[in-house]
């Protein structure tokens, strides 16, 4: 019985260090709830299926922001892949990925999971992220010669609002009203390709949940929804597309991605568009019934491109 109470003593002590650590380490604007799950929930991502290697690609205000690496044992392709992950621009984790970058490097593909900051956890906006993409493409490519990578052969992709940050990087000019015309292919997943839609009125059936959401992205744009819309800057000659999409997708409406598809069709641009019967958002990285068949269409489209 001793031995018990011993036992759980230490249990008891093991759980209130942990809370106090998520207390201690808690960004201000980050939901306890939320900081939890990004410790323990993406966390624990990390270990199910680890990089070969991370790398920081740049330190924002003591900020490292790093590349996680998945690399085959044997290449089969010459393309990479760099993905952004989803979160409205304010959560979510680069580990959120890790099992997609090792599925796809089992097919002899490289493929990369990045960081970049997120409002609630670095108090940024979306600019921020945009910014940090941009500099996480061109890290990859200014090192490719080191990293053992082809900078001619780089596709983007990403999910929601990393979706946004990927085309953006093909689509949307920088300061210097440069836009990057090198990259290979674009890979979107439940993408936020019309930002401008965000500035309109939130439609009054919304839940209540998803309406502070929106309200809260809003203030990340800065007023710049139509500038930082990938839809407001379709053009010929951009980067062949897959995009995946749920038909039941409430957070952005399937119409929405239809739209945009069918733009850039009309400007003569490769696009090949997917979509899942009864499936909703962030689909491709949870739905089992799904994900085989999100993972064939992704490789078959790396290795066409």
């Amino acid at each position: 019985m001793k031995i018990f109470f011993t036992i759980l003593l230490v249990f008891v002590i093991l759980i209130l260090l942990f809370f106090f650590y998520l207390f201690y380490t808690k960004p201000p604007r980050m939901p306890l709830i939320g900081h939890f799950f990004d410790k323990v929930g993406y966390g624990s991502l990390y270990y199910m299926d680890k990089p070969n290697r991370s790398l920081t690609y740049s330190k924002k205000n003591n900020i490292n922001l790093k590349l996680h690496f998945f690399e085959p044992s044997k290449k089969k392709s010459e393309s990479t892949v760099l993905f952004f992950h989803g979160g409205a621009w304010a959560f979510g984790s680069s580990y959120s990925l890790f099992k997609i970058c090792r599925d796809i490097s089992n097919q002899g593909i490289t493929c990369i999971s990045a960081d970049y900051r997120i409002a609630l956890k670095h108090n940024s906006k979306v600019k921020d992220s945009m910014d940090d993409a941009r500099e996480a493409y061109k890290w990859v490519t200014s090192n490719a010669e080191i990293l053992n990578l082809d900078p001619e052969n780089i596709i983007v992709g990403g999910g929601s609002s990393g979706g946004q940050l990927a085309a953006s990087l093909a689509m949307i000019p920088d300061e210097n009203n440069q836009i990057i015309t090198k990259i290979k292919g674009l890979i979107l997943l439940n993408p936020a390709l019309n930002t401008s839609v965000l500035d309109r009125e939130i439609p009054e059936n919304i839940e209540e949940r998803r309406k502070k959401l929106w309200l809260f992205v809003k203030k990340l744009f800065e007023g710049n929804f139509v500038k930082f819309s990938p839809s407001n800057y379709i053009k010929e000659g951009l980067p062949p597309s897959i995009i995946l999409h749920g038909k039941s997708d409430k957070t952005i409406p399937i119409e929405i991605v239809e739209k945009f598809s069918n733009d850039m069709i009309e400007k003569g641009n490769v696009v090949k568009f997917l979509k899942w019967e009864g499936k909703g958002h962030q689909f491709y990285r949870w739905d089992k019934e799904a994900y085989p068949e999100v993972m064939s269409e992704l490789i078959k489209f790396i290795k066409e491109n």
